[in-house]
């Protein structure tokens, strides 16, 4: 099984990410068809990507998940700008950031982290970047500079607004019609 821990926004959020992705879409012409852009309900921040796992490992990782999140209080997030990986003259992922919260979320995927070491996962390499991804680039010739920026303002808008209260353990499955994600197991924060 594919594994992941996520943070899923509510659906009104990830409408409003949807209807952002789609003006960066609309704005970046003939190279959006070189991009596979996400669907509404895989919409969500990934804390960590685990890879193939059996049973036992899912459980470990549902258990990591409960010890991260009892340890946390739930805190608000608000959507922020839309930008890219590694940047809009070379992306290869495009994604929307947090205007408020980041700093909440960081220690969330640290504890997420320390937790799913201690039951013998690796440890991230990478420093945590809390970003909704919302399309792969599958060819990068295009500067999205502009596409991106087309994109509105998100942070004003109320559903853009929500409370992170839930980690899920997630089993992605791959699939022609995109990838299908089913919920293992949620841990509620604190």
């Amino acid at each position: 099984m594919r594994i992941f821990l996520a943070v899923f926004p509510p659906p009104e959020s990830q409408a409003l990410a949807l209807a952002c992705a789609a003006r960066v879409r609309e704005a970046a012409g003939a190279a959006a068809g070189h991009v596979s852009w996400v669907k509404l309900e895989n919409l969500h921040y990934t804390l960590k990507f685990l890879g193939e796992l059996g049973e036992d490992g899912a459980r470990r990782a549902g258990d990591a998940a409960l010890e991260a999140a009892d340890s946390l209080a739930a805190f608000g997030l608000a959507l922020g700008a839309a930008g890219a990986f590694p940047n809009a003259r070379q992306a290869r992922v495009l994604w929307i950031g947090c205007e408020h919260g980041a700093a909440e979320f960081v220690e969330l995927a640290r504890r997420v982290d320390a937790a799913l070491a201690k039951r013998g996962f690796d440890r991230e390499q990478r420093p945590f970047s809390p970003h909704l991804t919302i399309g792969r680039v599958r060819e990068s010739r295009h500067d999205w500079t502009a596409a991106l920026a087309a994109a509105p303002p998100l942070a004003g808008e109320t559903a853009a607004r929500f409370r992170v209260s839930e980690v899920r353990v997630m089993k992605s499955t791959l699939s022609p019609q995109g990838s299908i994600y089913e919920t293992l197991a949620a841990a509620r924060l604190k």
